[in-house]
C-alpha cells in the first residue's frame, strides 16, 4: 500500500512537472534542480547530479533566458520550433526523477530501464503535446494580432509554467489534478483555434474565387 501511494504521488509531481515543461523547459528543470540541491527530493545516486550547484546555476540561467528570450517576437518563435524535442527531453527528466526518488533508483526494486521507458512514454509524451498545443495558439495568436498578443501570452505560459511546477512540489497530487486541466484546456484551445484557421482559409479561399 505504501508502495502504491509512493508511485502514485511520483506520477502526480512527474506528470504537473512534464506539462509545465511543455509551457516553459527550464522553469520547472531550474525548480527541481533547487528540490534536489537542498534535500527535499532524493532522485538517488544517478540522478543526483540534477540538484549539483553547477547543474543548478546552469538551469536558472536557462531559465532566465528562456524567459526573457519569449518576450521578443522572432526569439519566441525560434524557441518555440526548436524546443519541441528539448521540451520531449526535459519531460522525459523530470518524471524519471519522481519515479527514481519513488523506486529507489539504486536498488533492485525497479529495472532503470523500466523507470525510463515509462517516463519517456509519459513525462516526454506530455511535455511534447502541451509544447505542440501551446505552439500552435501562439501562431493563433500572431495570425489574429500580427504578433501583438504574443509577448502577453508567453507571459500567462511562464506564470503557469512556474505555478504548476511549484504546486507539483508542494501539492502533488492537486498539481495533477490542476496539470489535467491544464493539458485538456490548451488542446481544447489549440483545437478550436485550428477550426478557427480552417474556416478563415475557406472564406478568404471563397472570397478570392
Amino acid at each position: 500500500m505504501e508502495e502504491t501511494l509512493s508511485y502514485t504521488m511520483a506520477g502526480a509531481v512527474g506528470f504537473a512537472l512534464s506539462a509545465a515543461c511543455g509551457m516553459r523547459i527550464f522553469a520547472p528543470l531550474a525548480l527541481l534542480s533547487i528540490a534536489v540541491h537542498f534535500g527535499w527530493i532524493a532522485p538517488g545516486e544517478s540522478l543526483s547530479w540534477i540538484g549539483s550547484f553547477p547543474a543548478m546555476i546552469c538551469f536558472i540561467v536557462a531559465c532566465l533566458l528562456e524567459v526573457l528570450g519569449m518576450l521578443i517576437p522572432w526569439v519566441d518563435h525560434v524557441l518555440d520550433v526548436a524546443g519541441t524535442p528539448v521540451a520531449a527531453v526535459a519531460g522525459t527528466l523530470v518524471m524519471a526523477t519522481q519515479l527514481a526518488s519513488a523506486a529507489g533508483i539504486d536498488t533492485t526494486a525497479v529495472p532503470p530501464w523500466t523507470t525510463w521507458a515509462l517516463a519517456a512514454v509519459v513525462g516526454g509524451g506530455v511535455a511534447t503535446g502541451v509544447h505542440v498545443a501551446a505552439g500552435t495558439i501562439r501562431v493563433g495568436s500572431t495570425a489574429v494580432s500580427g504578433g501583438i498578443l504574443n509577448p502577453i501570452f508567453s507571459i500567462v505560459e511562464t506564470v503557469a509554467s512556474f505555478a504548476l511546477a511549484a504546486l507539483a512540489l508542494v501539492l502533488p497530487m492537486i498539481a495533477a489534478i490542476v496539470g489535467v486541466v491544464v493539458v485538456i484546456s490548451i488542446v481544447a484551445i489549440m483545437v478550436a483555434v485550428m477550426k478557427w484557421s480552417k474556416s478563415a482559409r475557406a472564406a478568404a479561399a471563397a472570397t478570392a474565387g
